[in-house]
């Protein structure tokens, strides 16, 4: 139990200290950034864009600014780009979904806000709750994580969860990456 409650305060610290450069620092989290950090570590450039693609979901770090970095600095390698983003939010969303239980989360929040899960708990228990999920996850506006975390909080069957998770976000994935494409031709080499 033990363990488990300083991992739980380490997330925190991290998630927190993320926040916090995010609120003091905003210039280091755009894509032109991260586009000029990869670009500095020479033939070490796609494992990099490769470990940032899957920590910045353990630091819920919206995946956009990433996606848009890898079409931008890797054009030529537009399918590996896209299979690597993919694999980093499902990463992402599969961590969100197993860890409300994990942390004992899911109780407090159960206890805290009874009618809002319940509310979620009826979307994500009906039979179109995957479309309900890929929907979420389509439009960029709302966090994805958030439907995942909600998604683990009542239970909803993963593979349905996963599932809409991949349906919503592959066209927004897919076009952010030709979007940094694109973008790649308007930057300095």
């Amino acid at each position: 139990m033990r363990y488990r409650r300083f991992l739980t305060w380490l997330w925190v610290a991290l998630v927190l200290g993320v926040l916090s450069w995010f609120i003091g620092h905003p210039q280091d989290f755009t894509s032109e950034h991260f586009r000029q950090i990869l670009a500095g570590w020479g033939p070490w450039a796609f494992p990099g864009f490769v470990i940032v693609s899957f920590v910045r979901g353990a630091l819920l770090i919206p995946s956009t600014p990433v996606v848009l970095a890898g079409g931008a600095v890797f054009p030529e390698a537009i399918p590996a780009v896209l299979v690597i983003s993919m694999l980093g939010i499902v990463g992402s969303a599969t961590l969100l979904y197993r860890f409300p239980g994990f942390a004992g989360y899911d109780t407090v929040l159960a206890g805290r806000y009874p009618e809002k899960l319940a509310h979620l708990r009826e979307q994500l228990a009906k039979p179109g709750a995957m479309w309900f999920v890929a929907a979420w996850a389509f439009f960029p506006v709302v966090p994805t994580d958030l439907i995942c975390y909600a998604a683990g909080l009542v239970r909803m069957p993963y593979r349905r969860m996963i599932l809409g998770i991949i349906i919503g976000e592959l066209p927004l994935v897919t076009a952010y990456v030709l979007l940094g494409v694109k973008l790649s031709g308007l930057l300095p080499t």
